[in-house]
């Protein structure tokens, strides 16, 4: 335990072309990443068994119990809060907030995420980046600020949260021309089926405490098997669909160890300073 989405005139049909285009543009830009992070539909209270607990503690006589989709790793996670009572009742808070932090002894810095959605039964969940792993005796590492009010005040509970590096590298930073450091997050498995995916990242920027996100991009994709030496076609830029999210296609035509290439271009011009590369193994 720790503590931290009139026919048959000219009019009409104009009419009926405007309607579609509106229900297209809305279908277009809501992927299941998206609808993961914000729809309200998707609002229901997770399944225990279906996650992998991190870490518990007990404040004021309520349970604080960290859940996630995976052991935690220096990469895109969803992270999921279950808060009870004394006597295991659940508990709504509309008040409730949490955040990620990493503490490394005099110099603090937090990650990417979105403020936690309420999705009843005492469940709250949050998307959110740790972009590093911890570092053995360097400070106390990740923490999950939770804060509620109480008596009219917030108090703040730092919950320890481990995070460890990642096999493969899914965040990656890149200086840019305009927008100084950024972080790009490749949402794809580290292990996929040869053929084509939907590919996803999350974009944002550094700055200072804060990681806004970024939606003025594109994020051009080439792939690489270098065992074989080439790369492979049909592959599909990633284009923005809000809150910092991109989708695109890529294809892996055979199975083997593969490398996903990317450009961050924005006006039109090339914007990353840096390499961004990300290792899949393709089944």
């Amino acid at each position: 335990m720790n503590i931290y989405s009139r026919i048959g005139t000219i009019e009409g049909m104009l009419y009926s072309l405007f309607a579609f285009l509106i229900t297209f543009s809305i279908s277009s830009c809501t992927s299941d990443l998206a609808k993961n992070s914000r729809d309200e539909a998707a609002l229901i209270p997770p399944k225990e068994s279906d996650l992998v607990c991190i870490t518990d503690t007990t404040w004021r006589d309520n349970s604080y119990t960290v859940y996630a989709d995976a052991k935690l790793n220096n990469k895109y996670h969803t992270v999921y809060l279950h808060v009870k009572d004394k006597s295991g009742n659940p508990i709504n808070d509309k008040t409730l907030d949490f955040y990620p932090e990493m503490s490394m002894g005099r110099m603090k810095h937090g990650g990417p995420y979105e403020h936690p959605l309420a999705l009843g039964n005492g469940w709250y969940r949050s998307p959110m980046v740790f972009i590093m792993a911890d570092i053995p005796q360097m400070g106390i590492g990740w923490q999950l600020h939770t804060i509620r009010s109480h008596e009219g005040k917030k108090d703040t509970l730092a919950i320890k949260i481990p995070v460890t590096a990642a096999a493969s590298m899914r965040t990656m930073s890149s200086g840019t021309r305009d927008d100084s450091r950024v972080f790009i997050s490749c949402l794809l498995p580290d292990n996929v089926k040869h053929g084509k995916h939907q590919i996803q990242f999350l974009m944002n920027k550094m700055d200072g405490h804060h990681f806004p996100v970024l939606d003025n991009y594109v994020i051009k994709i080439r792939t690489n098997m270098p065992s074989m030496g080439h790369g492979s076609s049909s592959n599909i830029a990633a284009e923005s669909i809000g809150r910092g999210y991109y989708e695109g296609t890529v294809n892996f035509s055979m199975a083997g160890s593969w490398e996903v290439l990317i450009e961050l271009w924005k006006d039109g011009k090339k914007a990353n300073q840096d390499d961004i590369k990300y290792r899949v193994q393709v089944i």
